[in-house]
């Protein structure tokens, strides 16, 4: 039988509590085997919800500077927020245009402006839609991850549609892996929650609207509201789901992330570099 719970939560009889193990145990098997699923390569979408604080920044750029390591993959990070100390821990080369993007394995796209305002709307928007477009080739194997996806879709309709085509379409036409942080699981596109085979989800931050629609994205709120209360918002914990194979665990990162030297002092790619890279790089 299902265990009542003080709440007024019932779990399903078959709902198993997730196991908690921290990410220096269990990171390095996730991203070992993220986009691998069988043996082969096979892009797998991310998303990582969570509130301002929670700790999510954190977590995307470990995701983004392991896998680095562990796969040698390409990857860009697009940042759109004005400043972000955290992001500074990856150490990789920032960059504002697609040219330059090229020069590097792994890069932050950061479109800084001085602009307010519906110019800075417009400004981000023509330098994301540049990216977006020219990285849309055959085989181009990369990891594209934004810092707020919400924010990137509301630059615009036309943009909006791009994002939809990415969530829907680049993992089979070119090869490309979407990484993708939000505050609230609404005011984001459906493909988003829908194509994404692993969340990582950390707590509310007390709203209990919050708390059902935070638990829909790992299943059923009467059996993962009581997870995600149960976190420790102090040791910065989220859970991990894979919303195919239905694994899930409890984890938080248990050490200080540094940058990588070999990461941080990349040399430049010649043209004839970038295309035999993107090619092999998963």
């Amino acid at each position: 039988m299902p265990t009542p719970r003080p709440d007024g939560y019932r779990h399903a009889v078959d709902f198993e509590w997730p196991e908690a193990i921290p990410w220096s145990e269990l990171g390095p098997h996730f991203v070992e085997t993220w986009g691998r699923p069988n043996g082969k390569f096979q892009p797998e979408h991310v998303e990582i919800t969570g509130q301002s604080g929670s700790g999510k920044t954190y977590l995307l750029i470990d995701l983004l500077q392991q896998r680095a390591h562990i796969r040698g993959s390409s990857e860009i990070l697009v940042m759109t927020k004005n400043a972000d100390d955290t992001v500074h821990l990856l150490g990789w080369p920032i960059v504002d245009t697609w040219k330059d993007v090229r020069r590097y394995e792994q890069v932050i796209f950061w479109p800084r402006t001085s602009k307010l305002g519906k110019a800075r709307k417009n400004y981000h928007k023509g330098k994301i839609e540049e990216l977006l477009d020219n990285l849309w080739q055959p085989e181009a194997n990369t990891v594209l991850a934004f810092d707020e996806i919400g924010y990137v879709e509301s630059l615009g309709p036309d943009i909006k549609d791009i994002v939809q085509m990415y969530w829907r379409e680049a993992r089979s036409a070119a090869g490309i892996t979407m990484l993708a942080m939000k505050q609230r699981p609404i005011g984001v596109s459906r493909d988003q929650h829908s194509e994404t085979r692993w969340k990582f989800v950390f707590p509310p931050a007390g709203d209990r609207g919050d708390a059902d629609r935070f638990a829909e994205l790992l299943g059923a709120p009467r059996d993962w509201v009581p997870v995600l209360d149960s976190l420790d918002q102090t040791k910065h914990q989220f859970v991990v789901r894979n919303s195919f194979t239905k694994d899930a665990y409890i984890s938080w990162i248990d050490y200080d992330i540094k940058p990588m030297p070999l990461q941080s002092n990349q040399r430049d790619r010649t043209a004839r570099e970038y295309l035999h890279g993107r090619k092999r790089r998963g």
